[in-house]
């Protein structure tokens, strides 16, 4: 197992797609309520044994999540606190590649969550506590292209269909799931998926219609969109939870990590706890099958495989 200290906690962590080797990790200071965030890129190396860091970015406030472009091997997005959302190229050197080749402020709170189109890969979309969704094409030389309002709480997640190039979902405290196309200005589809908040929510990437929704009343839920009267199972035994979906196994995590397999009839097949604080980030290598990668708030970012 690979670990880094990253001395602030662990918000959100994800592989590049673009080089096995490479991951970044959105931190914020005390918890993400007050100070600064900052974004590190790491390298693995010695077979996942260990973890270094090839550079990092410091922002003002908290960053809660984090993107890399899907265009370009050198960028990648943090959100923030703030409300802002920065820009950084990793390919600019000397005082420069510090800065943020871009930053964006128009969102009216916090911004959750951002996620970047795999599929036209020129957009990303972005979340806030301001109860909206922004899309966003940072080669349009603007801000926002496509605000979308119909969640009646803070909006915690936003991701693009791996199958559909204008869809995607969100997932809100308002204790719903919607599906959206930005092709229109309302939601397609609204799941009233649970009782309480939903954290997040996350697409099956081998079946366009399954989607899932993981909320503080302590389940995870599995999704068809064609028929939403029902969920198509329920997974429970983890406190508050998040979600990330691989094939048939999707992770959750309140202070461990873990792993279920969605087909079989006792789910969970097996539970990490090599955290020692709230898990809240937590991703799959595109890769190396089995790879995982989780961030927490003991300030860690660690890498194992299954």
């Amino acid at each position: 197992m690979g670990i880094f200290k990253t001395n602030f906690g662990g918000f959100a962590t994800r592989f590049s797609p673009f080089d096995e080797n490479r991951i970044a990790v959105a931190t914020s200071q005390h918890y993400g309520i007050v100070g600064n965030g900052k974004l590190h890129i790491l390298e693995i190396v010695e077979g996942g044994r260990m973890l270094r860091e090839i550079t990092s970015f410091m922002s003002k406030d908290g960053l809660y999540d984090l993107a890399w472009s899907e265009d370009n091997e050198n960028v990648i997005v943090g959100v923030s606190g703030d409300g802002s959302i920065k820009i950084w190229d990793m390919s600019r050197g000397g005082p420069d590649g510090r800065f943020p080749v871009r930053s964006y402020q128009e969102h009216g709170g916090e911004v959750h969550s951002i996620d970047w189109n795999p599929i036209n890969r020129r957009t990303f979309i972005t979340g806030s506590w301001d109860e909206s969704i922004k899309l966003w094409d940072p080669m349009a030389m603007q801000g926002s292209v496509q605000t979308f309002k119909e969640h009646r709480y803070c909006v915690y997640s936003t991701v693009w269909s791996p199958y559909h190039e204008s869809r995607f979902a969100s997932a809100s405290g308002d204790r719903t799931v919607k599906i959206w196309d930005t092709k229109a200005p309302m939601a397609s589809n609204t799941i009233l998926a649970h009782d309480h908040e939903i954290l997040s929510c996350d697409w099956n990437k081998y079946n366009e219609n399954i989607l899932v929704s993981a909320s503080v009343d302590k389940t995870i839920k599995i999704w068809d969109i064609r028929s939403t009267q029902r969920e198509l199972g329920v997974l429970k035994g983890h406190g508050y939870a998040w979600v990330q979906f691989t094939r048939e196994a999707d992770v959750d995590s309140d202070m461990t990590v873990c792993l279920w397999d969605t087909l079989m009839e006792n789910a969970l097949v097996r539970r990490f706890d090599h955290h020692t604080e709230f898990v809240v980030g937590v991703d799959f290598s595109l890769f190396i099958p089995g790879q995982m990668a989780s961030c927490a708030w003991d300030e860690t970012v660690q890498i194992w495989n299954i």
